[in-house]
């Protein structure tokens, strides 16, 4: 409904084939799965996420849901109806972080399934891109769904972040930890050539 095919394939022909993964199911608690039932207006199954480089490091949002938890992540948001791929990833960055991004790369396209409550169970789909700050101020604009903003070190995100993802036993972290991995090793794999 949101996302259609020929907007996956026009992105992959201006930003380089992304890798299909699969994660198979991760079990979420009861909470956090109904905090992503309640985020998917008009029934979206999916969100863009976008990790743009920035004064060395990484742009990272925190949500109020885990604020003061040390636990940063690339920012993500879902499309609203009839936007592309690169126009819901421009809005939610702004939104999010106050910057413009270059859009580089699209790295990955991840699909699981979320276990929640009474065996519940909701696919989900992550269309995974990576770039650079190219404008903007680093801001909180929505303080509502942002508590705090950082540029994060690759090896703080991979290393004692994702370990506390990891550790806090929520689906949702997890799922995030494994998405991280993953996008570092496709950003650090030699692109694709691609159709310009």
């Amino acid at each position: 409904m949101f996302v259609k095919e020929s907007d996956i394939i026009e992105a992959g022909r201006r930003y380089g084939e992304p890798e299909r993964l699969h994660f198979g199911t991760i079990a979420m608690k009861d909470f956090e799965f109904e905090l992503m039932i309640g985020s998917m207006k008009n029934g979206r199954r999916h969100d863009v996420t976008m990790f743009a480089e920035k004064d060395g490091g990484w742009v990272c949002i925190q949500k109020p849901s885990y604020s003061g938890t040390g636990i940063y992540r690339a920012p993500s948001g879902g499309l609203n109806p009839g936007e592309t791929l690169e126009e819901g990833l421009r809005r939610e960055m702004r939104e999010e972080t106050g910057l413009e991004v270059a859009i580089e790369r699209f790295l990955l396209i991840i699909e699981v399934e979320f276990a929640g409550p009474a065996g519940a169970v909701q696919p989900w789909t992550s269309y995974v891109f990576s770039g650079r700050a190219d404008g903007g101020e680093l801001e909180i604009r929505d303080t509502r769904e942002i508590s705090d903003l950082r540029i994060v070190p690759r090896d703080e995100m991979l290393g004692p972040i994702a370990d506390k993802m990891d550790a806090s036993g929520w689906g949702g972290f997890i799922y995030r930890a494994r998405l991280t991995r993953e996008a570092f090793a496709a950003i650090y794999r030699a692109p694709a050539a691609r159709e310009i």
